[in-house]
């Protein structure tokens, strides 16, 4: 595969013709980028940015949409925890 911009339609038919994952290819290909698109809940979730190991060390980000990332990063740093759960661990404790 070479080393050009691709598209998500592109990336797939590689994939099918050489037999690879296309999620495991792009992860691969991010991580020799100079400049990546991608949905910005990836970035504010540290995990999945991890995942795809990209620093945000002097970089210029831009969102667009960005009066979603509010929300974004609420559901991102929130779970949800319920009474049954909660009233097993008592009973547990």
């Amino acid at each position: 595969m070479t080393w050009d911009p691709i598209d998500i339609e592109e990336l797939h038919t590689l994939a099918k013709r050489h037999l690879f994952c296309p999620y495991f290819g792009s992860k691969d290909r991010a991580n020799s980028a100079d400049l990546i698109f991608m949905p910005y809940n990836y970035l504010i979730d540290e995990k999945i940015r991890d995942s795809y190991k990209v620093s945000l060390d002097n970089c210029v980000l831009i969102f667009d949409e960005a009066h979603n990332i509010t929300q974004a990063q609420e559901e991102v740093t929130s779970f949800e925890l319920r009474s049954k759960l909660l009233e097993n661990s008592i009973s547990e404790f």
